[in-house]
């Protein structure tokens, strides 16, 4: 259930940013999901459809892509499949990756003009680029 509240909250930033650039519509949220979010797409893909109507993006698409989950010995660097047993070394496991949940890009319309609005780092400072 808590992918309702991270789906409002994603459209919520999604409107926000589109505002601020006097966008007249979102054609496309893209966002990075790792799977140690425990996110289910297709849950979050029903909700986006039911929340985005009447809204800047009434028409546009979420497009996720899945993340996977890497596990690494932090001693010897091994990558391990699995938590138990990681490897010889005995000395856990550090998650490199599969723990994203980012707004990757908007794409949106501004007039005649379409853009993208980018994610380019984890402190969420968008940039604005034409495509």
């Amino acid at each position: 259930m808590h992918e309702l509240a991270i789906t409002e909250s994603i459209l919520n930033q999604a409107l926000a940013e589109a505002k601020k650039q006097q966008a007249t519509a979102i054609k496309v949220i893209k966002l990075k999901i790792g799977e140690g979010q425990s996110l289910v797409p297709d849950c979050m893909q029903f909700y986006f459809e039911s929340a985005r109507k009447g809204t800047l993006a009434e028409k546009a698409k979420l497009d996720i892509e899945l993340v996977p989950m890497k596990l690494v010995c932090p001693k010897c660097r091994a990558e391990v499949k699995d938590i138990n047993p990681a490897c010889r070394c005995q000395a856990g496991v550090e998650v490199t990756s599969g723990q994203e949940l980012a707004i990757e890009y908007i794409d949106i319309e501004t007039g005649s003009e379409k853009k993208d609005l980018t994610q380019r780092n984890k402190d969420t400072k968008k940039k604005l680029r034409n495509t």
